[in-house]
């Protein structure tokens, strides 16, 4: 590694560092918006404390990928990713296991998130047509359901490709 390389990533980590400093006195509930009078949000989740809360018997997605490194790495092998944008039909196949909010495959989720990066790498010669493919399965996989959760997903995927 380069000193220049060395001293840009030193100089980062010490800003995040002082940020965190920063912000540890922080009570934790000092970012939850305050509800107007007559506010009547139907999300439980609008604030950050809140949805970032843990709940027993729901792992969230960073702890179910924690607890499974090995299926994990498996799952996300470029041989096995590479399979899923081969034709239309493997895409719709693997998108449509997003199922309902808190309710999806997490091998598959972890698999959809996976195939975004690999159809999103710049050194790759097959990844633009790949991208076209999966873009539109993603497009497909939005405008087929009612449910906002897999809305949201498949959002949030397509910002990442588009």
């Amino acid at each position: 590694m380069s000193i220049k390389k060395f001293s840009i990533i030193a100089s980062i980590a010490l800003a995040a560092l002082l940020s965190f400093g920063c912000c540890s006195e922080v009570k934790y509930g000092a970012f939850e918006p305050k509800a107007e009078q007559g506010d009547s949000n139907p999300n439980a989740y609008a604030g950050y404390i809140a949805a970032m809360r843990r709940y027993n018997g729901f792992q969230m997605a960073y702890e179910w990928q924690r607890a499974n490194p090995k299926l994990v790495a498996e799952s996300v092998k470029k041989e096995v990713l590479k399979e899923f944008v081969k034709s239309p039909e493997a895409a719709d196949k693997l998108l449509a296991k997003i199922g309902t909010s808190y309710d999806g495959d997490p091998v598959a989720l972890t698999q959809i998130a996976a195939v975004t990066q690999l159809v999103m790498t710049p050194k790759c010669p097959k990844a633009p047509k790949c991208r076209k493919l999966w873009v539109d399965a993603l497009k497909r996989a939005r405008a087929k359901t009612d449910d906002g959760y897999v809305k949201v997903f498949c959002d949030q995927q397509l910002r990442i490709c588009e």
